[in-house]
């Protein structure tokens, strides 16, 4: 693949800034007009919701409490490759994202020639020692039983859902049939024989939903794995949690040998970075975009609905659509409350702890240990993925070290620069040739950016079949939407399903 990322993303910076300029703040006196909507948040979905809402003649504001426009889509235009901060890739299951993405004038560039191309097996680190998956199965750290003792640990959780699963029918998840299954994991697992050396190892560590397997509910689980199945069914080499699933002979780090991507499979990026899509739908919304106004309070009052900002602004419309995360929201006053069941959803629903390290190496210590770029380990480094964003496909133009659940919450009390030493300390104890070779260029907590308070929506044991059916319903003129509250995709994909619905209910109302 000769297309070149860098080459993607020629002119972000410069559109970067003028994205930002064409969506400063608007003047106070401009502000106290009354419009049909306000959209609180410029992610994708309350993007979407602005643009079908303006489409149907209704005079929008959007206000978003970040100083730029996309949510948790946040490119790193100032790092080598442009890496991703926030939402990785879509696949051949997004359609709404690559019919955003052509209405706003946003190529998708399919990533799945590079990956193939370079595929490696991520190096095995636990306790501090490196693994050789070719003994794994006989390996006295493996705590895995019967034939599951041949799986990385990668791959264990991957295989105990698929053999176990007590239901296929994962296209109404949510349905109230489905109740008795809305157990943690944990119970799940332990069911069927798991101990919890098996679930600290297979599930827990460098998880993908919840914090720990206590605190995930298995229809949530299911559902995700069965997403993650939609989408990347042919893409046998990548697993839930991101890393590649490599066994037999070729599994001891380093390339592996090339194999063209399957036909007709979508590992996509936007040209330019993944923020290029919201920043581009924003230049497409005629109504204002007020940045930098965090909102403090939302009053419902009947015949209009007003939001106040902690600058002291106060937005008036008909309606409002709020796509904040709950775990943002339930910082906001509400008036009057919601009801019980959407009150519990908003102060409870879970989001993951993910801390992602930048590093840029100054060279390539791999080249000098002879072994993978890539890490799975139990330790603070979590998961190193290489970024392959470079004028060749081999070349790797970062990594991203990837702390999530217990592990990011630990990175997160350490503070940054404390952070900082820790991570390239465990780089160079654990691969002692890239000592002073690693710059950490950038730092992101998810969990404690005010704007996100963590990555993506996780349901605990229980809140499915008690709150799930409330968390959307619209609670007088005031509207929800917002990847958390999707129900038949996730990620980006979900952002967009969820502005699907709420435009159309906003629409019946106002």
């Amino acid at each position: 693949m000769s297309l070149t990322r860098r080459e993607f993303v020629a002119s972000s910076v410069a559109l970067a800034t003028t994205a930002t300029a064409t969506t400063a703040s608007v003047a106070y006196a401009a502000l106290a007009e009354k419009v049909d909507v306000i959209v609180i948040g410029a992610g994708l979905s309350g993007l979407e919701t602005a643009l079908t809402l303006e489409e149907n003649g209704l005079r929008v504001r959007i206000i978003e409490g970040r100083d730029r426009v996309g949510g948790r889509l946040y490119t790193l235009f100032d790092l080598p490759g442009y890496p991703e901060a926030g939402g990785n890739s879509i696949a051949n299951a997004y359609g709404r994202c690559i019919a955003a993405a052509a209405r706003s004038g946003v190529e998708v560039v399919n990533m799945a020639p590079r990956l193939y191309a370079t595929r490696a097996a991520s190096e095995i680190f636990l306790g501090g020692e490196r693994i050789d998956p070719r003994a794994w199965s006989s390996h006295r750290r493996n705590p895995f039983a019967g034939d599951f003792r041949g799986l990385l640990p990668s791959a264990w959780a991957d295989a105990m859902f698929e053999r176990h699963l007590p239901f296929k029918d994962l296209e109404n998840w949510y349905e109230p049939k489905h109740a008795e299954h809305d157990i943690s994991v944990h119970t799940f697992l332990t069911r069927h024989g798991a101990t919890n050396e098996m679930i600290d190892l297979g599930f827990n560590t460098n998880i993908a939903y919840g914090t720990t397997a206590y605190d995930a509910s298995l229809l949530q689980q299911a559902f995700a794995d069965y997403w993650q199945k939609v989408n990347r069914s042919a893409v046998a080499a990548f697993s839930r949690t991101g890393v590649a699933n490599i066994s037999g002979a070729g599994a001891q780090g380093g390339s592996v040998a090339a194999v063209a991507a399957p036909p007709g499979l979508l590992i996509g990026a936007f040209q330019g970075g993944n923020r290029r899509l919201p920043m581009a739908m924003a230049r497409r919304v005629r109504g204002d975009i007020v940045l930098n106004r965090a909102v403090v309070a939302i009053d419902a009052t009947p015949g209009e609905v007003s939001v106040t900002c902690a600058d002291g602004s106060v937005h008036r419309a008909k309606a409002v659509v709020c796509s904040m995360p709950f775990s943002t929201l339930r910082n906001v006053a509400i008036n009057p409350l919601p009801d019980s069941a959407q009150h519990k959803a908003i102060h409870t629903l879970g989001y993951i702890p993910i801390t992602q390290f930048h590093v840029v190496p100054k060279r390539p210590f791999w080249e000098s240990d002879g072994l993978s770029a890539g890490m799975w380990t139990d330790g603070p480094l979590g998961l190193v993925l290489p970024q392959r964003f470079g004028s060749r496909d081999d070349e790797i133009t970062s990594l991203t070290v990837w702390c999530r659940g217990l592990n990011g919450l630990q990175m997160d009390r350490f503070g940054i620069e404390a952070g900082k030493e820790r991570i390239l300390a465990e780089f160079a104890r654990l691969r002692p040739a890239s000592k002073d070779q690693l710059e950490i260029a950038a730092v992101h907590s998810w969990t404690q950016d005010p704007m996100a308070g963590g990555a993506w929506a996780t349901f605990n044991p229980g809140q499915i079949t008690a709150l799930r059916a409330s968390m959307a319903k619209p609670h007088r003129n005031l509207f929800f939407c917002g990847e958390h509250t999707s129900v038949g995709s996730r990620g980006m994909e979900g952002a967009l399903e969820s502005a699907e619905r709420v435009s159309l209910e906003v629409l019946a109302t106002v």
